[in-house]
């Protein structure tokens, strides 16, 4: 038997036998677990003291095309003291556009300090102006044992750059 096909057999016999070992039948390992443990999320509370958000907002336009990008820079919230597994959403909206965009953020017992909430860069569709400034608004929310509370809730500015 030739060196190739020798190989094609053993990967198939692999792939096979981790099938096998982790599927319904033998169950020997489970391979589906969870990287987080999502049970009590949203649940417990954080002492935040102090918040650090961005002045503006840019749409720019990518180098030498016709698309847009939305850059949101972090913000950054500090947690004096965490129990359970409380969230914090970061968001930002632009209604001219009918836009809104967020970003859940889990907070665990063993980080406390300084966090940075982001939100990923992202393609803007719409027809924009350049050198126009937008109205947007910034949120930062947190879900604890006591509901939804409004950390931050401004004003931005959404400056369309070329």
């Amino acid at each position: 038997m030739n060196r190739p096909r020798a190989l094609v057999y053993a990967t198939v016999m692999v792939i096979l036998g981790i099938t096998l070992v982790s599927g319904p039948a033998i169950g020997l390992v489970d391979l589906t677990t969870p990287r987080y443990d999502m049970a009590g999320l949203g649940e417990g509370n954080a002492t935040v003291d102090r918040i650090g958000a961005p002045s503006s907002v840019s749409i720019e336009r990518e180098y030498q095309s016709e698309t847009y990008y939305l850059n949101v820079p972090d913000a950054r919230i500090h947690v004096a003291s965490i129990s359970g597994k409380p969230t914090v959403a970061y968001g930002v909206e632009i209604p001219e556009f009918g836009y809104s965009r967020s970003t859940t953020h889990f907070l665990s017992e063993e980080r406390t300090g300084w966090i940075a909430l982001s939100l990923r860069t992202d393609t803007f569709s719409e027809d924009v102006t350049p050198g126009k400034v937008y109205e947007g608004e910034l949120s930062i929310v947190m879900r604890s044992s006591d509901g939804k509370s409004v950390l931050y809730n401004e004003s931005i500015g959404v400056e369309v750059s070329e």
